[in-house]
């Protein structure tokens, strides 16, 4: 546990900047010396169901250096892990070889898919709850210089800010905790678990969906009907620290199409219909006249909106990029099927 025990023994900035691949004066100037008006710059992007996500982007020289502790914090959750002979099939975003297919995967088939997003998930975890996980968890129990230290370099006006890259990897340290507490109840009444980042999904093939978990409310069909966190699952989250976004809780059935994290479970892991078909549309455009549209977020009269663009070939090989992902996956499924067929015949 080479990276994990030499960040147990730092005891100063000193020692912290040399495991980053920083000089000592260079991390002091951007924590200390820097104003805080220039470490980031903020704004806002509107989503596609409405509302708007604040970024914090920040400065190249303060990017730089939280994506080498992301990959310092990194390596020694995989020691962690390593040593302890465990491996977290809990937790899938911003997590090393998981995904929005390995999300996805552990609710396929399913006659109950229960969604719900946490609120404000990067900044309701504040510089304190940063600096006393790294104090006194049993895994870090770090020096309190160092536990500072980092804290320092994650956060910005008190919490993770959502832009910076290692807010993921300490966000999943902290949210640990709740996954722990979620697996207990979801094994306690017959569900499977799962998180990708703020998005928690709840599923399972009894006939009834447990109501510790949720609890349907109005009509039994049509526009009025919905479904509302159980007592239980609400008060896990909040004795956790975190918030149900009451906005963004959805429960899918088997009879219809069922989706975690973007992608259709129902039978094999598959891309929605209309993302598929947006793809193509891109591709014909483009080459029958050179160039093709994406929504996505353009600045008008310094704001920044949601609206149709030129599209980029970087862009456009992303999109064919995860379809692909998705392709290989099932093909990978059903080779596996077919060589254990084999060895029963």
């Amino acid at each position: 546990m080479l990276r994990l025990a030499s960040l147990k023994a730092a005891t100063s900035i000193h020692d912290v900047a040399a495991l980053l691949g920083f000089r000592a004066n260079a991390v002091s100037y951007i924590l200390y010396k820097l104003p805080d008006a220039r470490k980031y710059t903020t704004f806002q992007i509107p989503k596609r169901n409405g509302g708007h996500r604040t970024i914090s982007a920040p400065l190249d020289a303060l990017k730089l250096l939280q994506r080498r502790l992301s990959d310092l914090l990194q390596d020694c959750v995989d020691e962690i892990n390593a040593e302890k002979k465990r491996g977290n099939r809990v937790a899938h975003g911003f997590v090393r070889a998981r995904s929005t297919i390995t999300n996805a995967r552990q609710h396929r088939g399913r006659r109950w898919v229960f969604n719900l997003d946490l609120v404000d998930f990067f900044p309701s975890i504040n510089f304190g709850r940063v600096r006393g996980f790294f104090l006194k968890n049993r895994d870090f129990e770090l020096h309190e210089a160092v536990a500072t230290i980092i804290s320092q370099i994650a956060c910005f006006h008190n919490a993770l800010p959502q832009g910076s890259p290692c807010s993921p990897v300490i966000s999943n340290l902290i949210a640990h905790l709740l996954d722990i507490r979620l697996v207990r109840l979801a094994s306690d009444t017959g569900c499977t678990y799962s998180r990708y980042a703020d998005d928690l999904t709840f599923s399972t093939n009894k006939r009834d969906f447990p109501n510790a978990i949720a609890v349907q409310e109005g009509a039994t069909g049509g526009a009025a009907h919905s479904w509302t966190p159980g007592a239980a699952l609400q008060e896990v989250i909040e004795s956790s620290g975190f918030r149900v976004n009451a906005q963004k809780t959805c429960m899918m059935y088997r009879t219809s199409r069922l989706a975690v994290t973007g992608l259709v479970v129902n039978k094999k892991i598959n891309v929605r219909r209309e993302y598929r078909h947006n793809v193509r549309a891109m591709v014909r455009k483009l080459v029958t006249t050179g160039s093709f549209e994406v929504l996505g977020a353009t600045e008008a009269n310094g704001r920044v909106v949601l609206e149709k663009r030129a599209g980029t070939l970087d862009e456009l090989r992303g999109m064919l990029g995860f379809i692909n992902s998705v392709q290989l996956y099932n093909r990978s499924v059903t080779s596996d099927i077919a060589r254990t067929y084999l060895k029963i015949v």
